[in-house]
């Protein structure tokens, strides 16, 4: 008798990365409401801050890290033994009992996915998770940087659903759609109180195919025709802030280190010396990419990092010359606890081998690794198989990568979002009054002592807050008071950069 499992679950690749990333989770994606077209869902926080906000604005949902690990892991072999075997023979008769001899008829698949579900959630482990056939193209789309969509940013503000930000050479682009156009049908249908969560679906679709998109333009309406196909995001940006060369690395996805190589090169031939890589709100991604992104700096044979299973280890050292030049730049890397996993083999890297000096805060501490087997059905299982130490052998995970230079940023950044269920209003006393009074600051009103206290002067506030936001001025923090109150903070944050502006000013000196 066959094996039901190596019917449609038989192993088609196995792939390794680094990356803080849940692709069942979404709530920073829900929260945000300011989305892209394609999926990049990660593993929730404890609470929702509005840094995290502001990392879902760069790392969500476009419009518009997994590649086999360049590796031979001597660890990466399957240890069957005899109980194992034994094990499986027990779960495969269940699964035949219930497929055929249940009262009611199942759906075999699902029976056989559900078994496959209860044993990852059994490890209570947030990295390990079965992926359906639908989930797991998700998730290479979010590794490869490649998708196929239109090619433009869109922001929920109230109920308008704004373009945003077409990206260069796109399909939204070549079509017409502009910033700040306001979308009201998808082929025809009408919008209207409809979220972003059920407009990406209708946009998205086959390479090839057309979506025609109503838009108000300046009071009037116009249909564009608007042809899908296949989007790249770059995962880094180079910008120049004086005599300082600044990469914004958002994630490491297939040919990151490419990038952030021809950027630099790009830095150099404008006489750039010192370079500050920003891997804040950077969950990981692909542990090849890592590597070669640290021997853009290190030297030839220069250990990366450490992997280690059990009483087994094996040193990943970089195979190739630095590049040119490189050795002339001072460098900087800048953190935040939103930093993890791949970006801390990066940072650790370059720190034990004293290449750069880290600003910022206290990484996110993720030591670990996950491998993923893909089934030929499409379905995907990913897992944590091993540890990860930096070169020097310090183990992070749970404690993160202290900077050498603390640098924070606004207080506003790190308040966690207000729940929506709550009214609060005068004489209540609740931690989360201290964020309402600490972010009201920051948009500039008067809000006294900042303390847990809804008072008088609190009230006033957020009256005058209502009167300039068109809300109904009654000095109660509601849901329309808070969803417009959050709004505004992402606003704020998106418009400047604290801790970047400090960072600037350290290495400078």
């Amino acid at each position: 008798m066959s094996h039901p499992f190596s019917l449609c679950h038989t192993i088609k690749s196995a792939r390794v990365y680094a990356d803080h990333y849940n692709a069942n989770m979404d709530l920073t994606r829900r929260a945000e409401n300011r989305l892209k077209d394609s999926p990049n869902q990660r593993k929730t926080p404890r609470y929702v801050s509005i840094k995290t906000f502001i990392l879902s604005i760069i790392l969500t949902v476009l419009l518009t890290g997994i590649i086999i690990f360049g590796f031979n892991y001597f660890f990466q072999q399957y240890n069957k033994d005899e109980k194992i075997s034994e094990n499986a023979q027990k779960l495969s008769e269940v699964y035949e009992i219930l497929a055929s001899d249940f009262y009611q008829k199942q759906d075999k698949e699902q029976l056989l996915d559900e078994a496959i579900y209860g044993m990852t959630k059994s490890l209570k482990d947030p990295y390990t998770e079965y992926l359906s056939k639908e989930k797991t193209a998700s998730f290479h789309e979010d590794v490869s940087g490649d998708f196929v969509g239109i090619g433009a940013e869109l922001q929920q503000k109230g109920k308008q659903i704004i373009i945003t930000s077409p990206m260069q050479d796109s399909p939204a682009e070549k079509a017409g759609l502009k910033p700040r156009d306001e979308l009201i049908a998808i082929d025809g249908k009408s919008i209207k109180g409809k979220t972003l969560d059920a407009i990406i679906p209708k946009i998205r679709g086959k390479k090839g195919t057309e979506v025609k998109l109503t838009v108000k333009r300046n009071g009037e309406e116009k249909e564009l025709t608007v042809t899908r196909d296949t989007i790249h995001v770059k995962s880094v940006k180079y910008e120049k802030h004086g005599n300082v060369g600044v990469f914004k690395i958002n994630k490491f996805q297939e040919g990151t280190a490419g990038e952030l190589k021809s950027a630099i090169q790009q830095a150099q031939k404008s006489g750039i010396k010192n370079i500050v890589l920003d891997l804040r709100n950077n969950p990981g991604g692909l542990l090849d990419e890592a590597v070669k992104m640290a021997n853009i700096f290190l030297d030839q044979d220069e250990t990366v990092v450490q992997l280690e299973k059990g009483d087994q280890k094996e040193s990943i050292k970089t195979p190739n010359a630095p590049l040119e030049g490189v050795k002339d730049l001072k460098v900087s890397i800048l953190l935040n606890e939103g930093s993890a996993s791949a970006s801390e083999v990066f940072a650790g890297a370059l720190h034990d081998h004293k290449v750069a000096k880290i600003y910022g805060e206290k990484s996110f501490g993720k030591g670990i690794v996950q491998t993923t087997r893909e089934f030929e059905d499409g379905s995907l299982l990913k897992f944590t198989e091993m540890k990860w130490l930096t070169p020097n052998g310090h183990y992070i995970h749970g404690k993160g990568i202290q900077p050498d230079t603390p640098v924070k940023g606004a207080d506003y950044e790190n308040i966690s979002v207000i729940p929506t269920k709550t009214t609060y209003h005068q004489g209540q006393e609740d931690k989360h009054v201290k964020s309402i009074k600490i972010g009201l600051k920051a948009l500039g009103y008067d809000v006294g002592t900042i303390d847990e206290h809804y008072n008088a002067q609190l009230t006033i506030a957020v009256k005058q807050f209502q009167q300039k936001n068109d809300l109904t001025a009654n000095g109660m923090f509601n849901k329309e008071t808070n969803g417009v109150f959050t709004e505004r903070l992402v606003e704020k944050a998106s418009s400047e950069d604290l801790m970047l502006e400090q960072t600037l000013k350290k290495v400078e000196e």
